[in-house]
């Protein structure tokens, strides 16, 4: 199936090309535009106007495709993948990068960094995931590619996925007042059942939304199998009973035609209970952990939008957010007579951020120069932001609980910005356009006193001295439309971000490991070149996208080796011991420069253009790939494999019904892109040694299926269904295998044995369904 379904792709991909070509010629020869396009065709896709590569997930798409999570937005998106550790999914890898390179926001406000560093990381005893928001509250879903800070400031190292909520016009139809829409879905490949509910008012002076979401359901199904169900050589996944209750209120006041007033309020509470059956410590040594993350989000905004001849609104935002990121470690052995779980610690580990921010904007209406038309935009923000971690250990001896102080690991941290941002949008004639924004960002960040007693481990340092960051971000792009089809783009934007409380003041001294505080880290810095040719047409359209990224002052965490004289040398010399104790040292550095290179192809096919009996079919296909390097041995395992998709759509003319076929191409990633730099400890010479290896697991390419679609009975009810990996194809993503620990016996957690059987547990799910009904009136 690989050869056929890549031969697909490459011609759907040229098919455009000649068509475009051949339109393009007929309407040279005609002298008038011929052809109008269809919004349906341009649904989800980029305009022939944008600058940024943006993927643009729209209400009617996120429904279409039954996103339901993180990975199902990524689903049918080339380069672009997700950073997956197990029980923990920290957000999205774009252009290379991940994590915290990468930016989320939900409304234009940030959601915090994950908070880890590699010690903890190995036990999972806390909860290092990166937030995310229930689509069922989402209207739409944009995923920049490329550094951007200038919209998404620190953090848009490497691109930006930015969600919208609803408006009440999205619940309420048109010519009605109230609207009311409830859902519900299943998905099997975690066994999850999505219900929620929806109502709106829509009138003249008021509008009101509220918004309710339940999630239950259990772990990420597997297609491995095997007879080991314990340890590290499990080769099935952990059990996990996971809930999640999300909700959005909206109120809007339109005081007069040109003032309003705008309240919002978002939350999320969200568990997830699992049996840590791949948990590996010792014997008979168990867990069982519960992630909790909470999120509330509360926005305050003001519009004026003036009777004026050159100012078109002048807006003033106020944004709070807290969240809380708490993992419950339960730990025990068993009882060696009737192997019964004996419970013997619990851990109760947090994290919490509290944001507050106050923006002002103001943008004109297009302004005459000469024969250009200028629009500029202001917008100037203060912000301040709390992070804090907090610690509730309970030991349990001989049934009975002891509770233990409080604790912390590190100092807290504040942060305040204050910055600005310009921006210009000039229309210099009818065929050609650009964009230039220039913006500043100066952060402060503050350790504060402790807030709970820390271990002598964490104090050996004293508290750490503060740092700022000055950082000046820009973006310059023009788009020249060649013919009513076809348009060139050429951007040049950059990115930054400035580094976490714990990747510059998390210190820990012990004799078999220490971590070193690094104040004087300097933010990394990116610039994004990306080149596009678009074309649009009654036929269907292209989009070839070239890009190069550059990063430096990438932080890397740094391993040295101490070597401390053994004070008994002299008395055990005779028994062989060693006469230097070494230990490994890490501290985070800027060390590293990397660059990604790479090429993206999307197009579509209106067969009806052809074949008029072929009215509401169209075939699709998408092709995504880049390579790139560091300027150390270690490769960045984060650049995904090639990826091609392609697709067979069929719309009903009525418009009841449609259906949506995708086959998708998962490349292999190839040991040349995957070395990693180790210091390995030889035993014999009591002594590490530094050297560069493949790293253990990589993914082979897979060819995958997919079918799915919907009917509308009457305008209110619509059922949708799909049945994904058809014909159950088992398989890894790179995504899975590069989030393993592997840290052969240092650590208990998302590892794998040294003979590989817990390889299985980590293939993906086999073949599986979604279903989902809504009824709107």
């Amino acid at each position: 199936m690989r050869r056929p379904l890549t031969a697909a792709i490459a011609l759907s991909l040229v098919c455009p090309l000649a068509v475009l070509a051949a339109e393009d010629a007929d309407d040279k020869s005609r002298q008038t535009t011929r052809y109008s396009l269809d919004t349906v065709v341009v649904q989800g896709r980029r305009s022939l106007n944008e600058d940024v590569i943006t993927d643009q997930k729209s209400r009617a798409v996120i429904e279409q495709e039954m996103v339901r999570d993180t990975r199902d937005l990524v689903r049918y998106t080339t380069d672009v993948g997700i950073s997956d550790s197990g029980r923990h999914l920290k957000g999205f890898a774009i252009r290379g990068v991940e994590g915290n390179r990468v930016g989320i926001s939900v409304d234009g406000v940030s959601l915090p960094d994950f908070e880890e560093n590699s010690l903890y990381n190995r036990y999972g005893n806390f909860n290092s995931s990166r937030m995310s928001i229930d689509p069922e509250l989402v209207r739409a879903i944009s995923i920049v590619k490329g550094a951007d800070a200038f919209s998404g400031g620190s953090g848009a190292l490497g691109g930006r996925v930015d969600y919208r909520t609803l408006e009440a016009s999205d619940i309420v139809r048109a010519g009605n007042e109230t609207g009311f829409l409830l859902r519900s879905g299943y998905a099997s490949k975690n066994r999850e059942w999505v219900n929620g509910f929806a109502v709106g008012y829509a009138g003249d002076a008021f509008e009101t939304l509220l918004v309710y979401s339940h999630r239950h359901g259990h772990e990420m199904g597997s297609r491995g199998e095997g007879p080991y169900y314990q340890q590290s050589k499990s080769q099935h996944p952990d059990p996990s009973r996971r809930k999640q209750d999300s909700y959005l209120a909206k109120f809007s006041w339109h005081i007069s035609p040109a003032h309003s007033l705008s309240l919002g309020l978002t939350g999320q509470l969200a568990r997830n209970f699992t049996d840590e059956r791949s948990y590996t410590l010792f014997g008979s040594q168990w867990r069982e952990a519960e992630d909790i993350s909470r999120r509330g989000n509360l926005q305050l905004g003001y519009a004026w939008t003036p009777e004026s001849d050159w100012l078109a609104s002048l807006k003033l935002d106020a944004d709070y957010q807290r969240t809380d990121l708490s993992a419950l470690n339960y730990k025990g052995g068993r009882n060696y007579v009737t192997d019964e779980k004996e419970l013997g610690e619990v851990f109760d580990r947090r994290m919490h951020t509290r944001f507050k921010r106050l923006t002002f904007g103001m943008e004109t209406l297009p302004l005459a120069l000469g024969a250009s038309q200028h629009t500029l935009a202001f917008k100037a923000f203060a912000s301040n932001r709390e992070f804090w971690n907090i610690n509730y250990d309970t030991y349990v001896f001989s049934g009975v609980p002891s509770p233990q102080p409080a604790y912390t690991i590190q100092y807290p941290v504040n942060t305040r910005q204050y910055g600005f941002s310009l921006e210009d949008q000039v229309q210099w004639n009818a065929s050609l356009s650009s964009r230039f924004g220039l913006r500043y960002d100066h952060e402060r960040l503050t350790p504060q006193e402790l807030n709970a007693r820390c271990s002598t481990a964490c104090t050996a340092e004293g508290r750490p001295a503060g740092n700022t960051f000055g950082n000046w971000n820009g973006l310059a792009s023009v788009v020249a439309r060649l013919n009513a089809h076809w348009a060139l783009g050429a951007t040049v934007s950059t990115g930054y971000r400035v580094p976490t409380a714990s990747e510059m003041y998390f210190t820990f001294k012990n004799a078999y490991g220490s971590w070193k505080s690094n104040p004087d880290l300097r933010a990394e810095r990116s610039v994004n070149y990306s080149l596009s040719l678009q074309g649009e047409g009654e036929a269907g359209g292209v989009n070839i996208s070239l890009y190069q990224v550059n990063y430096r002052d990438f932080l890397f965490e740094q391993e040295s080796i101490t070597r401390t004289r053994n004070p008994y040398y002299e008395q055990c010399q005779i028994w062989g011991c060693a006469e230097y104790d070494e230990s490994p040292v890490q501290q985070m550095v800027n060390l590293d420069r990397a660059r990604i290179r790479g090429l993206e192809f999307s197009s579509h096919l209106n067969l009806a253009y052809y074949w008029p009996q072929l009215e509401g079919w169209k075939l699709s296909a998408q092709l995504g790939y880049s390579q790139g390097s560091l300027s150390s041995d270690n490769s960045l395992l984060s650049i995904q494999p090639l990826k091609g998709i392609l697709g067979l759509d069929y719309h009903a003319p009525n418009g009841r019904w449609a259906v949506f076929a995708r086959g998708t191409y998962l490349g292999a990633k190839k040991a040349a892109d995957a070395q990693v730099v180790q210091n390995v400890y030889s035993y014999r010479n009591r002594t590490f040694s530094r050297v560069v290896t493949t790293y253990p697991y990589l993914n082979r390419r897979a060819a995958l299926l997919d079918i799915y679609g919907y009917v509308r009975a009457g305008e209110r009810f619509t059922f949708r269904a799909g049945v994904y990996n058809i014909f159950n194809r088992k398989y890894h993503t790179w995504d899975a295998l590069r989030g393993i620990n592997a840290h052969y016996g240092a650590s208990t957690t998302n590892s794998v044995d040294r003979e590989g059987y817990g390889l299985e547990r980590f293939h993906a799910p086999g073949r599986n369904f979604s279903l989902s009904m809504e009824y709107l009136f």
